[in-house]
């Protein structure tokens, strides 16, 4: 176990979601994938904050911009970032840790718009036994998963309630470890998202869901992530990817339970109706507006602070992997930028 600090002091440890990119960021050459030839491979896991590309993909809204996509399955959303930055694949979709992490470590990747938007999708869960308010998640120990969106709203939620860093002791484990975690009581509590949330209300004896990211005053982003290369030099494709996943948010903003069907095709979560329950956390944005920079400049400054992102401008950094130009073409009413 390690305990958490929210000095500015950096981590000497290895930074669990980022440090395989990293790795391919030394190791491996940039792709050399072709250009302007209309197909895209999009990078996924069987997560629900996926949902919009694998819709988009397998619902035909990128090949009705005559693109030819298809969708590569990864373990999980670090390995999908890690797989643009090897020059595998074109674009994936996550929060916004994993992405500055690459972008830090030298990754030719950039933001070219907002999937989704969801205050509800990250939470905490707790030992109801153990804590009943705030001040009882002192002399806890609280699992996260190192580097993620949870692992901020774990700090976001320690500043909040003003308990010091120092007074907590965190666990750094992988969002599936933490539920039976939980149940041996290794820890008190956990910072994750869905579905893991419910699963281990409903699983765990007096585990509860103590707050949603929301209850807390936070809100986190999908961005679209695409490799630089294509944004920049192949504009044409990348407008095309854009304009169709904008179609794909509205069409599943509208069509909820029928999302959720065809992105149960690669989430093969035990029910469908499972799927359509969590696809009601997001909101479906399919844009890029200044909050979303004002977000990421904050994480940005929490990663930095922390030794997280290997860089000591935050704000460069955020310059950087935010690119509006593609979504200034495709679908200028969808962005302030």
């Amino acid at each position: 176990m390690r305990r958490m600090t929210m000095k500015t002091k950096p981590l000497h440890a290895a930074v669990a979601v980022c440090a395989a990119v990293a790795l391919l960021v030394a190791s491996l050459p940039s792709g050399g994938r072709a250009q302007g030839n209309g197909a895209v491979t999009v990078a996924v896991a069987p997560s629900i904050d996926m949902a919009l590309l694998i819709v988009a993909v397998k619902r035909g809204f990128l090949e009705k911009q005559g693109l030819r996509a298809q969708l590569k399955v990864f373990d999980s959303s670090p390995k999908a970032v890690e797989a643009l930055v090897a020059g595998q694949a074109d674009i994936t979709e996550n929060t916004e840790p994993p992405h500055l992490a690459a972008r830090a470590r030298g990754g030719k990747v950039v933001q070219v718009m907002t999937g989704y938007v969801s205050g509800q999708t990250n939470g905490s869960v707790i030992n109801g036994a153990t804590i009943k308010k705030p001040e009882d998640f002192v002399g806890k120990t609280i699992g996260v998963q190192r580097g993620s969106g949870a692992n901020f709203h774990l700090v976001w939620f320690l500043e909040r309630n003003k308990i010091p860093a120092d007074k907590v002791t965190v666990t750094f484990m992988a969002a599936p470890d933490q539920i039976p975690a939980l149940a041996r009581n290794d820890i008190q509590a956990f910072f994750s998202w869905e579905p893991f949330l419910s699963r281990a209300q409903d699983s765990v004896p007096n585990a509860r869901i103590w707050a949603r990211a929301t209850d807390d005053g936070l809100e986190f982003r999908g961005n679209v992530l695409m490799r630089e290369d294509m944004a920049r030099n192949d504009r044409d494709t990348a407008i095309k990817v854009v304009k169709g996943l904008i179609e794909a948010a509205d069409w599943m903003t509208a069509n909820n339970k029928d999302a959720a069907k065809v992105a149960n095709e690669v989430l093969r979560a035990p029910t469908e109706e499972e799927v359509v329950k969590q696809l009601q956390n997001f909101k479906w944005t399919g844009d890029f507006k200044k909050s979303a920079k004002e977000q990421e400049l904050k994480i940005a400054e929490w990663g930095v602070g922390i030794g997280l992102f290997p860089t000591k401008d935050a704000k460069a950094l955020v310059d950087q992997i935010i690119y509006p130009d593609i979504i200034k073409a495709a679908a200028p009413s969808r962005t302030d930028m």
